[in-house]
């Protein structure tokens, strides 16, 4: 939580990849790509809800082991190559919506930037913060 403002990060993580098949669950340094940027996300000292937005079930057996992590099941339409990440981040906050969970701020963090601390999500949100109340 940031000043009372809630927090929820979104990881989108489908399926289909042409270049790297499978890229989100591949492991890396012993364990799947997406457990890192999970992590991160639930180690950040602002982050309340994660939500991974997919349409894999091995993606979200993953997703589903760590603590405040819950996924959006991913529909066909934003699963293909020229599906955004803003029409699947704006289609979690709609599920959200209709659930009555309003968060003041959203972080999209992508599943193929392991090396994202939560040290670095924090730095991002005080940095953010800080220049909004000046």
């Amino acid at each position: 939580m940031l000043n009372s403002e809630k927090v929820v990060a979104i990881i989108p993580a489908r399926r289909g990849s042409k270049r790297l098949p499978r890229k989100n669950i591949l492991p890396l340094a012993g364990k799947p790509c997406i457990a890192w940027t999970i992590e991160a996300a639930v180690k950040s000292a602002y982050i309340d809800d994660i939500v991974v937005s997919t349409d894999d079930a091995k993606i979200k057996k993953v997703a589903l082991n760590y603590e405040k992590t819950e996924v959006i099941d991913r529909p066909i339409e934003l699963a293909l190559d020229n599906s955004t990440s803003v029409d699947v981040a704006l289609q979690v906050l709609e599920v959200l919506k209709v659930q009555e969970r309003d968060h003041k701020w959203i972080v999209l963090l992508q599943p193929t930037s392991p090396l994202r601390t939560s040290e670095d999500i924090d730095a991002a949100f005080e940095l953010v913060y800080t220049q909004k109340a000046s």
